[in-house]
């Protein structure tokens, strides 16, 4: 999925380093991730590759008629890059389709797979499969539960913004868990992603929300509703 922009205008920068200058630019883009942006690349027309090495967000606001996110953001390029060329003409970066797909429909079921090694990839301990519906019913492993569709809802939202903003990474089966999910959409879409934790400004310790934390946080109220 592309998402497209223009570099609206440069701004020139002294260092207070060394005094060299250098260059920031402004952009403006709608997009359908809702928090967190990792964008790694920037394209032109001919398929040319532009790297961002700094960028902050200035502004951020959701249409809520289309489930859009404006974003108004300043970039510096790498090897302080001129890119005053660019300037009003079309450059691209790509995000996943799924983004689009998770923002507009519904989450009607997400499937869990958590699993737990020995220490120094010791052999599997424990698999837990879990299953939680729109509807209500949550199932672990052979057995199943109901809870309210306020906290299914509440559950799935927070889903929902989390992965707008996350991005996730494969544990490596160290003494800790391995975690992999299938989301559901309405429209029978599925999305598998996997890992413990969510990239979040570059380490995955630094989120202090995450699927499997949000998963284990919903199995808590199953077992104390039970």
């Amino acid at each position: 999925m592309k998402t497209y922009l223009t570099l609206e205008k440069s701004i020139t920068h002294k260092s207070n380093y060394d005094g060299s200058l250098y260059k920031s630019y402004v952009t403006s883009f709608f997009s359908y991730a809702k928090s967190h942006h990792t964008i790694n690349d920037f394209y032109d027309e001919e398929g040319n590759v532009y790297i961002p090495e700094v960028y902050s967000f200035c502004e951020k606001k959701i249409d809520p008629n289309t489930n859009e996110l404006f974003v108004r953001a300043d970039f510096e390029f790498e090897d302080d890059e001129d890119m005053d060329t660019f300037l009003h003409k079309p450059l691209y970066f790509k995000e996943p389709a799924w983004f689009q797909d998770l923002a507009n429909e519904e989450i009607v079921q997400l499937d869990c797979i958590f699993e737990q090694y020995e220490p120094i990839l010791g052999p599997l301990i424990e698999r837990n499969n879990i299953s939680i519906c729109i509807n209500g019913t949550v199932q672990i492993n052979d057995k199943i539960y109901n809870l309210s569709k306020p906290k299914i809802y509440d559950f799935f939202d927070e889903i929902r913004t989390n992965l707008g903003s996350e991005k996730t990474y494969k544990p490596l089966l160290s003494g800790a868990c391995s975690s992999r999910y299938t989301l559901h959409l309405k429209s029978g879409k599925v999305i598998k992603y996997s890992g413990d934790y969510a990239l979040c400004d570059g380490t995955p310790y630094g989120c202090k929300r995450y699927t499997k934390l949000i998963v284990d946080d919903l199995i808590k109220q199953v077992y104390e509703s039970d």
